[in-house]
């Protein structure tokens, strides 16, 4: 009986209420359901509309290939093969929506009651693909980050202290993806430099603790690779259960923009350590230069003091001139080099351009002379007085003119000052040898002449003009030239220089200018010493002197001077460490003026003997116009730059 019972309900016809909640499921249910003959589709279920946009209408009758991609025909003939074989299939393939896009759906079909019929389901899995396929993008470009530019994304979590290497996703909290490599955190701090592990675990654990982002630059070492420098940038991405962040970063192989840097770092400090033994041959130069031209122009302008026969008077203002423009060519020299450094300070002043012009002029006149030239300066009426660095001017008028009338064989040269606009334009014009087109692109460059043979007629050190132009641009203005080979030369210069009111010019005679003065000469070379005490008597000072710092300091201990010469270079004690002393003894010997004398003349030197205590500062080689300048200064309260004596000489 209950076998009996048992095949009853087996095989029993379905009753009404099973076909309408067959009915029911199928026209409610989210998933979509087809119903085939063949290949035509003969039934749909609302859900179907609603994912693809058909309506029931344009579905029932068409084909199914007709809402398949043209490309997914062998997923749909493996689905055909798969029925016929085993009466079932599963595939997924693109689907058709009605607003021109694609579906991807999963598909399971099973055979119906005859051969020709099939019942297939549907599932959206769209969302799936877009994500598998962003997985496999950001993959993609990780490799490709990591292959091309050595950049690669990474994950730690301290609860289990691993790290995940080139994670696809931040998400991602599992190795996954090829070329994912998982560490522990002993292993990756193994492969980090122990010189570089103490910073990257500081960094490393604040961002465990608070989550913020961090950057570091390291060591990275693999056995058996090369060395790497990598540069790693992280931030919290999510806090854990137990309280710290999940930690997400990007790390680069910088090694070779670090290498390179390192390569430049290393080769501005060697230019740098080039450029200071540059500026110390510079100021030993300087200094072994200048102290033997201070004995031979010392030795001149005391002469000029003396009976001299007419010859000899003739011979001695010839030795002067020819000394003064040595000095010029020693400032050249160093005023270039300070210029490229950018040491080269400016000191304008108001000055009467067109007496300055005249007191170069006069200075170069008798070199123009002894060669059958003439040497005219003009200066318009109405130039007065501008707002100008003195020094700097005469140099490159004396630049200037020197040079024109050094290349002037015959006829003169003609030197024009004017003042317009704010502007002082100097034009020099000569009838000299011109310049060809060949040597004009390159004049203005340094040590360039436009005769460099070893036959040269004319000389130089190829320093002029590039000074002149460097003074020019520095002063706010600019230079330039015409010239024709054999047709002679116009040069000029145009500087900013604002007209200024006038000062009145004491022409009170030196003669006993310093009577009653009590003066120290502080210096290790008698023949300096000699020089500058001749000099400074000759004005009418009492003069003592000290070969050396200590000297001095015991004198100016003892005896109350009204102005202290000091050298700077010399043995036992130097002048700055002199001056440091004498400024601690008490009032009013710690008081006296100090006037640095000395052919340490670059301006960083300057500086320096201010800074010690000095007052003012005089260049070697020395001239009682220098010295009076220096004395004048100093009751003025003007103490803050360089006298050079090649500058007074020429004034």
């Amino acid at each position: 009986m209950a076998e009996k019972t048992s095949d009853t309900i087996g095989s029993r016809a379905p009753s009404e209420l099973d076909i309408e909640a067959a009915r029911w499921f199928f026209q409610n249910t989210d998933d979509v359901f087809l119903v085939l003959e063949g290949s035509l589709i003969t039934r749909i279920n609302p859900a179907w509309t609603a994912l693809a946009g058909w309506s029931e209408p344009e579905s029932v009758g068409r084909a199914i290939e007709d809402f398949l991609h043209p490309d997914d025909g062998q997923s749909v003939q493996q689905v055909v093969e798969d029925l016929a074989k085993d009466g079932q299939a599963v595939a997924e393939h693109r689907l058709a929506h009605r607003g021109g896009s694609w579906l991807w759906v999963k598909a399971r079909a099973k055979r119906g009651a005859t051969i020709q019929s099939t019942i297939v389901v549907l599932k959206d899995v769209t969302a799936e693909h877009e994500e598998a396929e962003a997985s496999e993008t950001a993959h993609r470009t990780s490799e490709l980050l990591r292959n091309a530019a050595g950049i690669f994304t990474w994950k730690f979590n301290p609860d289990t202290g691993i790290y995940l290497v080139d994670a696809d996703l931040p998400a991602q909290t599992t190795p996954g993806g090829p070329g994912s490599r998982v560490l522990s955190a002993d292993q990756m701090g193994a492969e980090i430099h122990k010189d570089d592990r103490a910073d990257m675990w500081t960094a490393f654990a604040t961002t465990l603790a608070t989550g913020e982002p961090q950057t570091i630059e390291y060591r990275h070492q693999v056995e058996g690779k090369p060395m790497a420098r990598l540069r790693a940038a992280w931030r919290g991405l999510r806090r854990l259960d137990s309280g710290k962040w999940e930690i997400l970063g990007i790390t680069q192989d910088v090694t070779e923009a670090a290498e390179a840097r390192d390569a430049a770092r290393e080769g501005e400090r060697a230019a740098q350590a080039a450029a200071e033994a540059k500026s110390q041959f510079l100021a030993n130069m300087s200094h072994e230069i200048r102290t033997p031209m201070n004995g031979v122009l010392g030795v001149l302008h005391l002469l000029k003091g003396e009976k001299l026969s007419d010859d000899g008077r003739r011979l001695l203002e010839e030795a002067v001139g020819c000394g003064q423009m040595l000095a010029e060519l020693l400032n050249d020299v160093i005023d270039f080099s300070k210029v490229e450094a950018g040491h080269l300070e400016l000191h304008p002043e108001p000055v009467e351009a067109g007496v300055l012009l005249g007191s170069v002029a006069d200075l170069l006149r008798p070199q123009a002379e002894s060669r059958g030239l003439w040497l005219r300066a003009v200066a318009a009426p109405d130039l007065g007085w501008v707002d100008v660095d003195p020094v700097r001017l005469r140099q490159i008028l004396f630049n200037l003119i020197g040079n024109a009338v050094k290349f002037t064989l015959e006829g003169g040269v003609e030197v024009r000052l004017s003042h317009k606009n704010a502007r002082l334009r100097i034009e020099v014009q000569d009838t000299g040898v011109g310049i060809s087109e060949a040597a004009q692109a390159g004049l203005f460059q340094r040590f360039h002449q436009a005769d460099g043979s070893t036959t040269r007629r004319f000389g130089g050190s190829g320093l002029g003009l590039a000074i002149t132009r460097r003074l020019a641009e520095l002063m706010g203005g600019e230079v330039g030239f015409s010239s024709q080979a054999g047709s002679g030369s116009t040069f000029w210069v145009e500087l900013a220089a604002p007209r200024v009111a006038g000062r009145a010019v004491s022409e009170a005679p030196t003669e006993g200018l310093l009577d009653g003065l009590s003066v120290l000469v502080v210096d290790d070379n008698a023949t300096n010493r000699l020089i500058a005490t001749r000099m400074l008597e000759n004005l009418g000072a009492q003069v003592q002197t000290a070969e050396d710092g200590a000297e001095a300091l015991a004198a100016a201990a003892q005896v109350g001077f009204d102005l202290i010469f000091m050298d700077i270079q010399m043995p036992v004690m130097d002048g700055i460490e002199a001056t440091r002393l004498i400024r601690a003894l008490p009032a009013p010997l710690g008081d006296t003026p100090i006037v640095a004398m000395t052919a340490n003349a670059l301006a960083h030197q300057v500086k320096a003997y201010l800074a010690a205590g000095m007052n003012a500062s005089v260049a070697k080689p020395l001239s009682p116009t220098m010295l009076i300048s220096a004395i004048a200064k100093l009751a003025n309260g003007t103490t803050d730059e360089m006298i050079d004596g090649a500058g007074a000489n020429a004034a």
